[in-house]
């Protein structure tokens, strides 16, 4: 019986019909082509064919419209009258026939092309009675020949009655050759045959599939269909057998299982390589349910599978990190797009850890979603990490505040620039504005400009270090003072750039002017104080040639008042008075220079005249001391400072080597001024006495407020260390060696050394200090 035809599109009918009509319109050719050749009415047998065709290339729909379509064409050019639709009663049992017998060649084709039970297509050939299928044998022979299939027809005991030329030209074997072996086709080891003989025993119908043997030698797999032909008393009187050609599908068929024998096994290697991989996975399905997560996941949680499926596994977030989590991944799942979360995940023992969630999907040839696979991987070190640095940019930030210091960094060659918060506080420039050297330019006070210009030169050259300082002049007018330091360093491109710090000094550099004023007031305080001990000496030093001049004054009187009056002489007395006038303003001169509070002024000063003038002035203190002085100033050299503050740091050690022999009465009192130079060149006064001597430290001499006097303030040793390490140079003390007293040096750096020019020779050399 025919089976219900499938739902039929309107492009598959469209097809169907344009085949049928194109292969009945050839057959219609084909007919006039043997009418005019060989002079032959065409057969019903031509159009068959044609309807053998279309059904076995299309199926049955259009077998049925090639047989119309054949119908009408041999009843309109082939059957009289011609060119007419007009059947005669004689023709209908030829047409009836010939529609039957394309029925049936129609159906068999289909029923091949469509691989259904040979039983339906058996039953339907073998209703009729055997005398119509004996009377139609040729016919139907030339029929089954045609069917690209092995088709048999067996006995009632099995033994082949019919074959096909598939069949044949497959096997290779003739009827005859298949009556007598046709069961060595199967292979050996298959059980086929006894399925056969079981089927031949009960006589219903059996299907199977196995290896036959072809002319080559060769098996190939067959899917053979077998059902009996029962009589109207329901004995057997044939079987029919058809076999079709699966190689191609065992083949696949053996592949595919292979690539599923493959994929399980890879299935399971990449199960077994997630459960051993140091990190957390899983895979969830398109809605994002968790369908596996692998053995590190679940130790690492101590849940189970079945416990962590679907959404479960947000049992163990934070609270906290729950809804964000929540809505990120909802969105990553509606936007179908990988990405990243950070939450807090519980461990077994309930400490919870931050973990990175890495989701990526998986889609199908056409882009759809089809899984979604991921990792968590343990984050907690990189968050300490950068909590510890974001609390560190912000201790940072409060030191540069506090400190006053901003850092900055620049790329001379790509101008590119990085400036921290401090700076715009320090230029004073709205963070909304782009800082760069341009707009820091305006803000240099413009007689530092051609220094900043110069700096920057520097930078796009090859220094690796600065160090220098400018003003800013603000937009109130008010001044700020900036120090620069900064050095080259490189950086991930390959080049070099600057880094370094902007450092607000203004209150600094106003300290150590209040501090530098406080210094020259206690050093003046200081000068004050020395001379106050040495008040007798100066006023001896002055009362002296005051005396003289008196006396020469009156010699003059009296000169004058002889009536032959010596004029030589009075000439002599008045040059004795002048020379006395100018030694007592000399003297009262260099007081008053050491009393005076003025800046100090830096400028080439000879260490030979600065202890010429000491000298003169205690030149009475040293004699009533019982002193004998020596200065030794043939090498002392020319230096770069405040003559009067030097002056002060020589009268002080000078009288402090007084005052240390005063109680020496076993041995001449020696003092020595000497001059020399040190290893690096430098200047050295050397101040030595034979007094005393030191105490057990002598670094507790330099002690503010510490005096080694009954009536001493204790600050002349310190305020003259302060003197000369604001020249530069050093001062200390030391112990002679093998004999008494101590020696005070102090070191300065010499003009030559600092590459300025020698002075012009004015004032008293060393032979002035020796008077």
């Amino acid at each position: 019986m025919f089976r219900r035809p499938a739902p039929l599109s309107l492009a598959k009918l469209s097809a169907d019909c344009g085949l049928a009509s194109l292969v009945v319109a050839l057959t219609i050719g084909g007919g006039f082509a043997l009418q005019g050749a060989l002079a032959i009415t065409p057969s019903a047998s031509l159009f068959s064919c044609g309807v053998m065709y279309v059904a076995w290339r299309r199926g049955m729909v259009a077998g049925i419209m090639a047989i119309v379509l054949a119908l009408l064409a041999f009843e309109y050019f082939f059957l009289p009258p011609l060119h007419s639709f007009a059947v005669r009663r004689q023709d209908i049992p030829q047409l009836v026939f010939f529609a039957a017998a394309a029925l049936f060649v129609a159906y068999l084709c289909d029923q091949y092309r469509r691989a259904v039970d040979a039983r339906q297509r058996s039953d339907a050939a073998l209703r009729d009675s055997e005398r119509r299928v004996v009377e139609a044998q040729r016919e139907l022979q030339v029929t089954i020949d045609s069917i690209p299939a092995m088709l048999s027809i067996y006995r009632p005991d099995g033994v082949h009655s019919l074959v096909n030329k598939t069949w044949i030209d497959y096997t290779g074997m003739t009827l005859a050759d298949a009556v007598v072996r046709g069961s060595t086709l199967f292979h050996p080891d298959d059980p086929e045959r006894a399925m056969w003989r079981a089927a031949l025993a009960s006589g219903e119908p059996v299907a199977t599939e196995a290896p036959i043997r072809g002319a080559d030698g060769r098996f190939h797999w067959f899917s053979i269909r077998r059902a009996p032909l029962r009589d109207e008393h329901g004995r057997i009187v044939r079987w029919f057998s058809i076999g079709f050609n699966i190689d191609d599908r065992k083949i696949a068929e053996d592949a595919l299982r292979d690539r599923e024998m493959r994929l399980a096994a890879a299935e399971r290697e990449l199960r077994l390589t997630l459960d051993s991989i140091p990190t957390l996975a899983w895979r969830t399905d398109r809605m994002g349910l968790a369908e596996y997560l692998n053995q590190r996941w679940l130790d690492y949680t101590g849940l189970t599978l079945q416990e962590a499926c679907g959404r479960q596994w947000m049992s163990i977030i934070h609270a906290e990190d729950l809804p964000r989590l929540r809505r990120e991944w909802d969105e990553m799942l509606a936007a179908k797009r990988d990405g990243e979360i950070e939450a807090r995940m519980r461990r077994f023992d309930g400490v919870y850890r931050w973990f990175l969630f890495r989701a990526n999907p998986v889609r199908d040839d056409g882009g759809d979603v089809v899984a979604w696979y991921g990792t968590n991987t343990d984050i907690e070190d990189r968050k300490r990490t950068e909590i510890a640095l974001q609390r560190s940019q912000l201790y940072l930030a409060e030191a540069q505040a506090l400190s006053k210091t901003a850092s900055f960094a620049w790329d001379p060659a790509s101008d590119q620039h990085y400036w921290s918060d401090e700076t715009y506080k320090i230029v004073e420039v709205d963070h909304r504005s782009e800082l760069s050297t341009e707009l820091v330019m305006q803000r240099v006070h413009p007689d530092d400009r051609a220094k900043w210009v110069r700096e920057l030169g520097r930078a796009a050259g090859e220094t690796e270090n600065w160090d220098y300082e400018i003003r800013l002049l603000l937009p109130d007018e008010s001044i700020k003072y900036l120090r620069v330091v900064a050095h080259r360093v490189g950086n991930a491109a390959g080049g070099t750039e600057i880094v370094g710090a902007l450092m607000d000094i203004t209150d600094a550099r106003r300290a150590q002017e209040a501090l530098y004023a406080a210094q020259t007031a206690l050093a003046h305080a200081g000068r004050v104080a020395t001379l106050g001990e040495i008040s007798a000496t100066i006023a001896h030093e002055v009362n002296q040639p005051l005396a003289a001049i008196v006396a020469n004054a009156q010699a003059c009187l009296r000169f004058l008042d002889r009536p032959v009056k010596p004029l030589d002489d009075v000439r002599g007395a008045v040059e004795w008075i002048v020379k006395d006038g100018n030694r007592a303003a000399a003297v009262i001169r260099r007081v008053r220079a050491l009393m005076t509070r003025a800046e100090p002024e830096r400028s080439p000063v000879r260490l030979a005249d600065v202890v010429a003038d000491v000298a003169s002035i205690i030149q009475s203190e040293i004699r009533a001391a019982k002193v004998e002085l020596r200065c030794e100033l043939d090498d002392a050299p020319t230096v770069l400072g405040d003559r009067i503050q030097l002056q002060q740091v020589v009268l002080n050690l000078m009288v402090n080597a007084i005052e240390a022999m005063r109680a020496v009465v076993d041995r001449p009192r020696q003092l020595v001024v000497r001059a020399s130079r040190d290893q690096e060149g430098r200047a050295v006064i050397a101040v030595e006495d034979n007094g005393v001597g030191l105490p057990a430290d002598p670094q507790t001499l330099f002690d503010a407020f510490l005096s080694t006097k009954p009536k001493g303030l204790g600050m002349g040793l310190p305020i003259c260390r302060s003197i000369v390490e604001a020249h530069g140079g050093r001062l200390w003390a030391t112990a002679n060696a093998g004999r008494p007293g101590a020696t005070f040096r102090f070191a300065l750096a010499t003009v030559v050394e600092m590459g300025m020019g020698m002075p012009s020779d004015a004032g008293t050399g060393p032979a002035r200090a020796a008077e």
